[in-house]
């Protein structure tokens, strides 16, 4: 989620069938040892949809997939609805030679301890500040409270230090604030001071 928390899986019992669609962008960006459960394995009527700009380091690139249970109702339906909105809504396929090396990175990873000591040094520092933050077990940010209830107005003061953050609204999270990291430790030793006044400014 937001978060950057797991989801628990649960047991559901539905009266009829239902699509359910899997955002697994993050799927592999997990810490502390978690792992995330694969949708197919738990739910026929299911849809997984993955980005390689996450799980490889690739920002920017937005190449990915759709992916379909083979036991999904109406399945060829659903295949060809999805080719047509495809050229409809005018997404571009990956280019030929990408298409090609895809298939071979199917185990392909960015190492997430980089990402996970960037997490605990963000989150220590922070929390020792006084910002009100959980700990992600995933994805690549933090996502505190914001010390300002108009989150966009405290990003706007964060500038000012030259800290550049992200407002929770803009993520359906107002008053929140969002925190990346994708960053170097020098990055993150440098905001230090700035994070401090932050906080002395907020009273924190």
């Amino acid at each position: 989620d937001k978060l950057g928390q797991m989801l628990l899986r649960k047991e559901m019992e539905i009266s009829h069938p239902i699509y359910l669609v899997s955002d697994d962008i993050y799927r592999y960006l997990v810490y502390d040892g978690l792992t995330n459960s694969n949708v197919f394995l738990s739910y026929p009527n299911s849809i997984l949809v993955n980005s390689h700009s996450k799980d490889l380091g690739l920002a920017g690139e937005r190449i990915g997939y759709i992916a379909i249970h083979p036991d999904i109702t109406e399945n060829e339906e659903l295949r060809q609805a999805l080719i047509m909105c495809n050229r409809i809504l005018g997404f571009v396929n990956a280019p030929a030679m990408m298409q090609k090396i895809l298939p071979l990175l199917g185990n392909a990873r960015v190492d997430i301890s980089v990402y996970e000591k960037s997490r605990d040094k963000i989150f220590s520092m922070i929390s020792e500040l006084g910002f009100e933050a959980v700990k992600p077990q995933g994805a690549f940010y933090i996502f505190p409270k914001s010390p300002d209830p108009d989150d966009v107005a405290f990003v706007k003061r964060a500038q000012q230090e030259n800290i550049l953050l992200v407002p929770g609204s803009g993520f359906g999270g107002p008053g929140y604030f969002r925190i990346s990291l994708c960053c170097t430790h020098e990055t993150i030793e440098n905001s230090c001071p700035g994070f401090e006044r932050l906080a002395e400014y907020y009273g924190l």
